[in-house]
């Protein structure tokens, strides 16, 4: 059983610290939930955290308001720590202190994928290290980082995985190469790229598409 732990950021509970949780936890409005939060636009169930195969899965409870995470709304998410979690004007953040600390550090690999230290003062092998090169700040990331992959599909949940992705890759494909480069406009200084009505709709249908799976997934019974 997995145990889990919020921090509030923002809220009538800003600052609370809800610690080592055992899974299952529910959130919402009701006391009879293991996070209570005091706000007229979270539901009084409005979503449960749950482990499954070693991992931290939220799921939204059909909420009247919804729930985001990283700033898109989602029906199921798999947690990572650092995941920032809005319930109605509720933001908690997934981890503890330490936890979230342990996360933010990331060492420098070289291309061999070992480290690459600077030399310690008073260090007499010098000749052994190598200087950390300067890497350029990668832009920030709206999406968070790419899920992984389900383990332990069948063959045909396996097939079934790689034709929904290839699905939604070719009608991205579609979209990209009808799509047509504009130059800067001088008063703007941004680029900008244009797309037909038709590849525009297969966009907003693919869209409708993946908001239809993710139902399904998140409530087969329907």
């Amino acid at each position: 059983m997995a145990t889990v732990t919020f921090q509030v950021l923002e809220g009538l509970e800003a600052g609370r610290l809800f610690c080592d949780l055992e899974t299952p936890v529910t959130i919402g409005r009701e006391e009879d939930n293991d996070i209570r939060l005091n706000d007229d636009r979270v539901s009084r169930f409005h979503a449960k955290i749950q482990e499954d195969a070693g991992r931290v899965i939220l799921t939204d409870l059909e909420s009247t308001n919804g729930t985001r995470i990283n700033g898109h709304p989602v029906r199921m998410w798999v947690l990572q720590i650092g995941d920032q979690i809005l319930f109605g004007r509720c933001l908690l953040v997934y981890g503890s202190p330490e936890e979230l600390a342990g996360a933010a550090f990331r060492p420098k690999k070289s291309d061999s994928g070992l480290s690459i230290l600077p030399p310690e003062h008073g260090d007499d092998d010098e000749g052994t290290h190598l200087p950390i090169p300067e890497e350029p700040a990668p832009p920030p990331c709206p999406f968070g980082q790419r899920p992984e992959m389900p383990g332990q599909m069948s063959p045909l949940q396996a097939v079934q995985v790689s034709d929904l992705l290839s699905y939604v890759r070719s009608i991205v494909l579609f979209v990209l190469e009808s799509g047509e480069e504009q130059r800067p406009v001088p008063t703007k200084g941004s680029n900008r790229m244009t797309v037909p009505p038709e590849s525009w709709h297969q966009l907003q249908k693919l869209q409708l598409d993946l908001s239809q799976l993710l139902r399904e997934i998140a409530d087969p019974a329907e």
